[in-house]
């Protein structure tokens, strides 16, 4: 028996086991599988970390400066006049 004979045979019935599960799963499933994973992999992040990065990221900018000092002095502001 030659390489090719093998393959098929060893790789035939896992083929088809494949087609047949593949032939089974629905649109829906697989929409439900990717919001899951999706879902999986957002509960993992620890926005905290995220949300300093892009703070620490926006006051590095130079052309933030002056919204950075104008989102301070309206807060400061507001806190002196309730």
């Amino acid at each position: 028996m030659n390489k090719q004979t093998q393959d098929y045979i060893v790789l035939k019935p896992i083929a088809e086991r494949f087609n047949k599960v593949s032939s089974e799963i629905t649109d829906d499933d697989i929409k439900h599988i990717i919001k899951q994973s999706i879902r999986e992999q957002i509960d993992s992040l620890d926005f905290s970390t995220v949300i300093q990065e892009t703070i620490n990221n926006y006051f590095e900018e130079e052309e933030n400066i002056e919204s950075i000092l104008k989102m301070l002095n309206e807060s400061i502001r507001s806190k002196f006049n309730k």
